[in-house]
């Protein structure tokens, strides 16, 4: 179920990322480092930040519907728990380097339940400016990794 459940967010995630919306959707780091290398940094990193990734695909990861944190949650709404994915995308830049594009999506409707269900997903941008510093710290923590690895620190 759990698979099936990944599997689907990545799709939906997918789909997500190409819709138009207002505002800034996506965080950026650009690191010397090759592209497997970044990708197998981001892993370590989101899984060193208790984030569980739970798809991957070629230079994409995705983790596994979790909790938006309590001091990051909306106060105005007020729901007890309100999850969110967050996606990283690892690329050759056509100049030089390597672009690590953080994303995430809340999934206001809940942890999906039902194997194969399509829940709303709603891009974080950064109008919601308390997730969106989440995306920024993400992308922060991946970025200065890389560029450790890259200094040979």
């Amino acid at each position: 179920m759990r698979v099936t459940t990944v599997l689907c967010a990545m799709g939906l995630v997918g789909c997500a990322s190409l819709g138009g919306g207002t505002g800034r959707e996506t965080v950026s780091q650009t690191v010397d480092v090759p592209v497997d290398t970044a990708v197998r940094i981001a892993r370590t990193q989101l899984e060193l930040h208790n984030y569980r990734v739970g798809a991957t695909g070629g230079s994409t990861l995705i983790t596994e519907p979790r909790a938006v944190p309590g001091e990051v949650r909306d106060a105005a709404a007020s729901r007890e728990a309100e999850y969110w994915v967050v996606r990283v995308d690892v690329g050759r830049k056509t100049l030089g380097g390597t672009e690590i594009k953080v994303r995430g999506f809340r999934l206001p409707e809940g942890r999906p339940t039902t194997p194969g269900s399509q829940p709303t997903m709603i891009p974080v941008t950064d109008a919601d400016q308390r997730l969106f510093n989440e995306l920024q710290a993400i992308a922060g923590w991946i970025g200065d990794a890389a560029r450790r690895k890259a200094d040979g620190s």
